[in-house]
């Protein structure tokens, strides 16, 4: 808004609104307007409605997932001390008591120790040096094996001989008997006089 004042000594054209809109201006200047110097003030109106707020654009599209960076190295620690032993363990019960099926001392004459047996029923010795020993049922000598060995105490002059199993009774034993077979020492030859044992597993 623009107020045009003369400029004429002891002369205002402005009304007393126009004085007091003069009171607040912000800027005054003085020009000449047919023959007459005017004093222009220019007074700021009101404050006009805010204007309206602009729209939000649309979200840009996502840019692109860049590669995958280097895998890193696998890190690996010091190995920690060995821990201490712990205390030992109470023991277990104790198993039951094992044996064999059936075992003897055989003397030479056929005879069976009975203090050092079980469940060997009998005894033959068809000639020198080939013993028959038959165990007790249900053990089995075509399915079943034997372990023999030479026994000192019992043998002739004390001397231990050559003591094999036979598995396949080749001298006449019968298929119901273990057969075991006695040597002179460093021979193959049969003799008589060695006692042994047998055990049946």
């Amino acid at each position: 808004m623009t107020v045009a004042v003369p400029a004429l000594a002891g002369t205002s054209l402005l009304s007393a609104g126009a004085s007091r809109a003069r009171a607040h201006s912000s800027s005054c200047f003085t020009i000449v307007a047919g023959h007459h110097r005017v004093r222009e003030c220019l007074i700021p109106g009101p404050r006009g409605p805010r204007g309206p707020r602009g729209f939000t654009g649309a979200t840009g599209p996502r840019g692109f997932t860049g590669a995958p960076g280097p895998r890193g190295h696998t890190g690996k620690g010091s190995a920690g001390p060995t821990g201490a032993n712990g205390s030992q363990g109470p023991p277990g019960p104790a198993g039951p008591a094992g044996t064999a099926r059936a075992y003897a001392v055989i003397k030479p004459s056929t005879e069976v120790v009975p203090a050092q047996s079980s469940n060997i029923t009998g005894v033959s010795s068809p000639k020198a040096g080939v013993y028959c020993v038959t165990p007790a049922s249900p053990i089995n000598p075509g399915a079943d094996s034997a372990a023999v060995s030479a026994e000192v105490s019992y043998s002739a002059s004390e001397a231990p001989g050559l003591v094999a199993l036979n598995a396949q009774r080749k001298n006449g034993c019968p298929g119901s008997a273990f057969e075991v077979d006695t040597y002179a020492p460093a021979t193959s030859t049969l003799a008589g006089g060695y006692a042994f044992t047998i055990v049946i597993p």
